[in-house]
């Protein structure tokens, strides 16, 4: 039971709650105009790795201040200080031992991107405030870290792909970009169920 929990939120994150493309979360010019798609996909490992190592500390913070008082004041630092330590942790013992200089330095360069990313915070918050238990924690914050990297991918390949289409001289490069992102978060915000105003 519950690893269908875990599988159905990682799937309902990653898919439903992109947080591009549905929470207008952690997209930046570093992420709009990446270079290359590696380049996208070790962003968006560092920050599913963030998200997914982060996620068990807000778990258990979540369990240990379930019904205090002053657990609104206390989880924000708990959690930045569980996060500063995961980052502290990768960036110290794990990212030295990778045997491949190219990936190790650009590893380096996104992880600070992807540890103070808001896609990092917005996916705890939103756990909290749906009060996901453990395996939904883990589960949502594994999706988020997929759907920020597909949602990269989605970017870098769209812009590939609208650079050689026939769009009008006014609308080329970041406009059509901002138009294409637009009408994609509008069919998930439909997927979400919510209904636009009319």
């Amino acid at each position: 039971m519950h690893i269908y929990i875990f599988l159905a939120t990682a799937v309902t994150a990653l898919a439903v709650e992109n947080p591009i493309f549905a929470r207008a979360l952690g997209l930046g010019r570093d992420t709009m105009f990446m270079k290359t798609p590696m380049s996208g996909i070790l962003l968006g490992g560092a920050l599913t790795w963030m998200t997914t190592v982060s996620s068990l500390f807000v778990a258990l913070f979540n369990f240990a201040l379930a019904g205090t008082s002053h657990a609104a004041i206390t989880r924000p630092l708990l959690y930045l200080a569980g996060v500063a330590l995961v980052y502290a942790i990768t960036a110290k013992e794990l990212l030295p031992r990778i045997k491949l200089p190219d990936y190790r330095r650009k590893l380096q360069e996104a992880l600070p991107v992807a540890t103070f990313n808001t896609a990092l915070f917005g996916a705890f918050y939103i756990s909290v405030t749906q009060n996901f238990g453990a395996f939904q924690t883990v589960g949502y914050a594994l999706g988020t870290g997929a759907g920020y990297t597909v949602a990269i991918l989605a970017i870098y390949f769209a812009r590939k792909r609208l650079s050689v289409s026939p769009v009008p001289r006014s609308f080329r490069g970041l406009p059509i970009l901002l138009v294409y992102l637009g009408l994609i978060s509008l069919a998930l915000y439909g997927l979400i169920g919510r209904v636009l105003p009319t």
